[in-house]
């Protein structure tokens, strides 16, 4: 096997299976907001393809019935390629929707982690040839960012928000997942959700 098809192998096994991991890079709590923790949530993904967005917010409000809370899609009543501004105060009325769960890419970084191999032991000469015959591990991989932001549906108002970063994927449901099992109990534990 060429070292190209080696490092595209790499490549590929990073990429699909060190997503496991998302992380809350900053965070940010209205402290004048005083509740309470709600148990309704309406989840709005804003992404370009309707397909992702209809990914993201089932996957997510499964998650959140899986965890014990109501949850709604907005998608069913708000088409895509519209901003949907005037029928989202229809949906959260309609749902009964305590906070709007908002999630948007913010930025996706491509890095390149350069690994040198050392050579080998055995005097200057077999560490010579060493040297020669090792090459470096190149590994090329996505970080995406995303920012989740919950809205108070009563006031209107932002009461908290974090940005996460994971390694990117195209498993969207996965990735959704994980993002779920990172902020659901970190909702909990800052007194948004019950």
């Amino acid at each position: 096997m060429n070292l190209s098809r080696l490092a595209v192998l790499a490549v590929t096994t990073l990429v699909v299976t060190a997503c496991a991991s998302v992380s809350v890079t900053n965070e940010w709590r209205d402290p004048g907001w005083s509740g309470p923790p709600a148990s309704n949530v309406l989840v709005v993904g804003v992404a370009r393809g309707d397909t992702t967005r209809r990914i993201f917010e089932d996957t997510f409000v499964q998650q959140l019935h899986s965890a014990g809370y109501q949850a709604a899609a907005s998608y069913a009543s708000i088409p895509p390629g519209s901003d949907g501004s005037a029928k989202l105060g229809e949906l959260v009325k309609h749902t009964g929707a305590e906070i709007i769960l908002v999630t948007r890419l913010q930025r996706v970084e491509q890095r390149v982690n350069v690994t040198p191999s050392g050579p080998g032991y055995g005097g200057f000469y077999g560490w010579y040839g060493g040297a020669w015959a090792s090459t470096p591990s190149v590994t090329q991989y996505e970080v995406v960012t995303l920012e989740t932001s919950i809205w108070d549906a009563r006031s209107e108002k932002l009461v908290w928000t974090v940005t996460t970063q994971g390694l990117g994927t195209n498993d969207i449901p996965k990735a959704t997942q994980q993002l779920a099992a990172t902020l659901i109990p970190k909702l909990k534990a800052d007194g948004v959700l019950r």
